[in-house]
């Protein structure tokens, strides 16, 4: 038997879908149904669409003055580079720090390529080596950025691109009759511009100039070529590209492209993903760092305590809060590693804390607008708590609000294998010619699995 409704003309207001993420570009009432005016660490489950409390972290290494950080995935450690550019090395395994290694050749922060033994080190001096045990600084030309194709390291500076010796990272003498020494090439002949990215692919290497231009360098062996492929693209540091297979990401000042670089001989057409975010974009600072997130499927583009986070599985932005400033985000083995000034954490799903403190998270839908008025009847609220004793949060539509926490809200335990959904209602009425569903909370992770509104329009 279907149960009765007082108005003939009842309907419901569903958010179930919020697989669109942030949409910051037109006015609250203009965005889609699935998108979000406001997404303050929540992220978009990829299976479902739901929306779920980003991961909070755990502290791994207290540590103080952190300029920057790289990994060496063949030694599996972890370098450290104080404010002074001194470098250290943590051993994951062994959970101990050495003794300072050395110094810095360069005062950027560094780009770095692993090779042979370790890892490769550029900060615009000469270019550095880091064996698993002594950090050398061999006779190169000055590297702002390296990477590592057909056995051959890659340096570049502001007009070249330098070529080592095949299978010798020492060997920087060219050598016309030999094909195994090393090369160089001018970047663009005379266009005006300075290479100020670097970014390696799958099957040849990307070179950003600051005037637009881009060029892919294709190499093979004992030739290679360089193709110039698009002249309309911005990059506003040496840091502000990477790369996921064979795309590109790059920041600008106004906007993020993405270019699809596997084409090699030219053609490639930036495309702008960030139309829907732009005023985000152009609060984040000339050569932010960006950086792929593989394990979360994201790009991150790190901004003090802030990280606007691009999903690559649903093509849509979230954003991120910490409770203090992010250096770098590295991922080692399968767990990603978050750089403070003062300590290493890493992301832990099971709690919703930063640096010890609890997280907090809000978000904002589409607002609904009547030509009448709306008589909001019933709200409920189904949720899934990662930890029944530390769910905290409101949803508020209108004045009305569901307590996810209060044991005064009307609430139904429904058992879900592991889990445990929940439903919160308030039945309290409310009525307005609009209606915003908002939603904010502290302390413990939640997965939104839909907001419910039964409404007449009178």
């Amino acid at each position: 038997m279907k149960r009765g409704v007082k108005h003939e003309n009842q309907f419901q207001i569903v958010h179930a879908d919020f697989s669109g993420g942030l949409n910051t570009s037109t006015s609250v009432d203009g965005i889609a149904d699935n998108q979000l005016a406001r997404a303050v660490n929540v992220e978009v489950d990829h299976a479902t669409g739901k929306l779920k409390t980003v991961a909070g972290t755990v502290d791994v290494l207290n540590f103080p003055n952190i300029f920057a950080a790289a990994y060496d995935e063949i030694n599996r450690k972890l370098l450290l580079v104080d404010e002074d550019k001194r470098v250290y090395a943590y051993d994951l395994d062994a959970n101990t720090i050495s003794n300072s290694l050395g110094i810095l050749s360069g005062d950027l922060y560094p780009i770095c390529a692993s090779w042979e033994n370790g890892l490769l080190i550029a900060s615009n001096g000469k270019l550095q080596y880091f064996n698993g045990t002594q950090l050398i600084t061999l006779n190169s030309p000055t590297a702002s950025s390296v990477c590592i194709q057909a056995g051959r390291v890659l340096v570049a500076d502001a007009k070249n691109l330098y070529l080592s010796g095949v299978g010798d990272e020492t060997n920087w003498t060219e050598n016309a009759n030999v094909d195994s020494s090393a090369k160089f090439l001018e970047v663009g002949y005379k266009d005006g511009g300075e290479v100020i990215g670097m970014v390696s692919l799958l099957g040849g290497v990307l070179l950003i100039k600051n005037n637009r231009r881009v060029y892919r360098l294709n190499i093979g062996f004992p030739a290679w070529s360089l193709v110039e492929i698009s002249s309309n693209a911005e990059l506003g540091g040496r840091l502000s590209a990477c790369a996921v297979a064979d795309s590109v990401f790059v920041l600008g000042s106004n906007e993020v492209q993405n270019i699809q670089a596997s084409n090699v001989y030219g053609n490639a057409k930036p495309q702008n993903i960030s139309v829907l975010i732009e005023s985000e974009i152009k609060n984040v600072p000339k050569n932010s760092l960006l950086r792929y997130v593989p394990k979360k499927n994201q790009v991150w583009i790190l901004n003090g305590e802030f990280v606007l986070v691009f999903d690559l599985v649903r093509q849509s932005w979230f954003k991120r809060q910490f409770n203090s400033k992010i250096l770098d985000v590295l991922t080692i083995d399968d767990e990603i590693f978050v750089i403070k000034p003062d300590r290493v954490s890493k992301l832990d799903e099971e709690i919703f804390l930063d640096s010890g403190e609890a997280l907090t998270w809000n978000f904002q839908c589409r607002r609904r607008i009547s030509h009448y008025d709306y008589l909001l009847k019933n709200t409920t609220v189904s949720f899934t708590p990662l930890d029944l004793e530390l769910t905290d949060g409101k949803i508020s539509a209108g004045k009305v609000v569901v307590d996810l926490s209060n044991s005064n809200t009307k609430r139904r335990l429904i058992p879900d294998e592991t889990r445990i959904t929940v439903l919160a209602q308030n039945r309290n009425v409310y009525r307005k010619k609009f209606l915003d569903v908002e939603g904010r909370g502290t302390s413990g992770g939640i997965i939104f699995n839909s907001i419910i509104l039964d409404v007449v329009e009178i």
